[in-house]
């Protein structure tokens, strides 16, 4: 029992499923007895004062601000990695998934916009449908057998790379606040420190700990939202240390555990609390939910085997080995699991409001549990060889 455990851990479609029961449990405790006890759990205020210099925030935020920009990081390293020594060193592999990801922005932020286009507070949230939850697509695509080609999900894996990037400057070009000099010029310090270290090869982990913090609560002071501090701390730590050791992917294969494990869960479990009790069905066919669900639902896999598609007939890339097209688009069925990452947008667009009564959040839900059935079904019986 012990080594049947061990294997269902270590298997890649795991994370997928404690995500899912994260949020099972967060619908269920929400929704329940002990919803007074998992509000009060979000909103209790964490953090630390110096003078008068202060950092306290809700854990809610601790956990939005904080955790998911380790997530960054881990996405920041894999992607360094990949351009420096895995399968983005050669330009050609990088065209298919960056036109893929392209595709999955372009076009469900244009349907979503289309369907709000008379209201002008709705409009903030054309992000929403962009995201894809890399995790939840990558354990449906697993779950799907043997019969799905690795190229297949190497494919999947590089889309989401490029789809976290997007999300990434999307969250700092339009949701950032007003802009701090004083916190910027300390950003720029922080940043030239692990530039310094970089150049030297440094390869002590607390010298860019420190640095990384201090990047952390300067940019979070800035107004410039605090993820992006992420990837930027990951471009700077170096591929090898001074004695040749493989210093990155070190510092990489350690954080997937704690991503895996603990970040991405406690954040479906601290977001996807819906309150269904304060939801009607005339909340539920709202253009902001219509928009979420048909820019994750349609929008995503649309876009996504549009612009892959454009790119494959024009000989701009080549499909991958021992995948034809139907297989193709089931991956892109599969981008529409927007979940947490759409829920952070969610979080960031119509921060502190509830006009919606929580009908945006369960759309994503619907949208996202829709996209990973039918991507099952379609994977499983229409698309094999």
């Amino acid at each position: 029992m012990l080594s049947r455990f061990k294997a269902l851990v270590l298997n890649e479609a795991f994370g997928g499923i404690l995500l899912l029961l994260c949020t099972l449990l967060a619908l269920l405790v929400q929704n329940g007895s002990f919803s007074i006890y998992y509000r009060e759990f979000l909103n209790l205020k964490v953090g630390f004062s110096i003078g008068k210099f202060e950092l306290v925030k809700p854990f809610l935020l601790w956990i939005n601000d904080g955790l998911i920009s380790v997530f960054f990081f881990v996405i920041g390293l894999e992607l360094k990695k990949e351009f420096l020594r895995g399968e983005f060193k050669n330009p050609k592999n990088i065209v298919l998934p960056f036109m893929g990801a392209l595709g999955g922005i372009v076009v469900p932020a244009i349907l979503f916009s289309l369907i709000n286009i008379t209201d002008s507070y709705a409009l903030k949230g054309w992000a929403i449908p962009t995201a894809t939850d890399t995790a939840f697509a990558l354990a449906v695509l697993m779950m799907c057998g043997k019969h799905i080609p690795a190229s297949l999900k190497l494919f999947l894996l590089s889309l989401a790379i490029f789809d976290d990037v997007g999300a990434i400057l999307i969250i700092a070009l339009f949701y950032t606040t007003k802009l701090s000099t004083v916190a910027l010029v300390v950003a720029g310090l922080a940043i030239l420190s692990m530039f310094v270290l970089n150049l030297l090869k440094v390869s002590r982990k607390s010298f860019y700990f420190i640095c990384a913090i201090v990047l952390w609560i300067s940019v979070l002071k800035s107004g410039v939202h605090a993820t992006l501090t992420g990837i930027i701390t990951a471009f700077f730590i170096p591929m090898q240390g001074k004695n040749g050791e493989a210093f990155l992917e070190e510092i990489y294969e350690s954080s997937k555990f704690w991503i895996v494990f603990v970040i991405l869960p406690l954040f479906a479990f601290a977001n996807a609390g819906v309150n269904l009790s304060n939801i009607d069905l005339k909340a539920i066919f709202s253009p902001v939910s219509m928009g979420i669900f048909l820019g994750l639902f349609l929008g995503k896999q649309m876009g996504v085997f549009l612009f892959s598609y454009l790119a494959i007939r024009f000989k701009l890339a080549a499909l991958p080995q021992e995948v034809h097209l139907k297989q193709l688009y089931g991956v892109c069925i599969l981008t529409g699991i927007g979940f947490t990452m759409s829920l952070f947008i969610d979080g960031l667009a119509y921060e502190g409001s509830e006009v919606f009564n929580y009908a945006d959040n369960l759309a994503i839900l619907i949208a996202s549990f829709c996209s990973g059935i039918w991507g099952f079904i379609y994977l499983n019986f229409f698309a094999r060889k």
